[in-house]
């Protein structure tokens, strides 16, 4: 791997992890407080929209139903903002206009969280819900256009696959960069169910913090090349 490559990919594994942290911090929100679903992980939200006969499955599958179709329209709309063309070689001018779309839908989750006290009611449930899935559609295509191999941000069971197959085949440093992702994504669910429990309204700003730190890191990358 040439010296330019191995920059490239450093800086865009720092930015999958910090992706990763913050979509376990959303998930951890909206799993606990926005009706016990997922925006990120659209796997776990399949399997709440085929519970008939659950407790409140009805409202349950209109939730899951909504961050599953909402999430579909982020990733059409990321790649649709991708484009096709693959920049310098060296960093996509793509990832970091995904990742500002990404930060401004954040805020605009934060700034109704915080508006409605961390307590939103019914209704105000599903445009949270809906803010927060089109946020980690458009994080999903980000992570696939840095173009790292085996590694996902919002839902890591194939990094999890990846990480296994990478200890199989003795390959140690894969296999830890791979754990690193699978653990960034708990860690970010634990810092945001804590805040839950401790200070709620601060919960919501979890996400966009995670997600501003990856763009000062991302400008830091642009400073570098200029």
């Amino acid at each position: 791997m040439n010296p330019a490559t191995a920059s490239a990919r450093r800086w865009g594994y720092t930015v999958l992890v910090l992706l990763t942290l913050a979509a376990g911090a959303m998930d951890a929100i909206a799993f606990l407080r926005l009706g016990g679903v997922f925006t990120a992980n659209m796997t776990g939200n399949l399997i709440l929209v085929a519970l008939a006969g659950s407790e409140d499955w009805q409202i349950r599958t209109l939730r899951s139903g909504l961050a599953c179709v909402i999430f579909c329209v982020g990733v059409f709309a990321g790649f649709a903002m991708s484009g096709t063309g693959r920049g310098d070689g060296r960093w996509p001018p793509a990832v970091t206009r995904l990742i500002w779309a990404d930060f401004v839908l954040q805020l605009v989750f934060l700034v109704i969280w915080t508006r409605c006290g961390a307590v939103p009611g019914p209704a105000l449930k599903f445009v949270l819900i809906a803010l927060a899935s089109c946020a980690m559609g458009l994080q999903v295509a980000a992570a696939r256009r840095v173009g790292i191999a085996g590694i996902s941000t919002a839902f890591v069971t194939g990094t999890l696959t990846s990480m296994v197959g990478s200890l199989v085949l003795r390959e140690p440093a894969e296999a830890a960069c791979h754990a690193v992702i699978v653990s960034a994504l708990a860690v970010g669910a634990l810092c945001s169910s804590l805040l839950l429990h401790l200070a709620p309204a601060w919960a919501g700003a979890l996400p966009p913090v995670f997600l501003l730190l990856a763009l000062v890191t991302v400008t830091s990358r642009l400073r570098d090349l200029a």
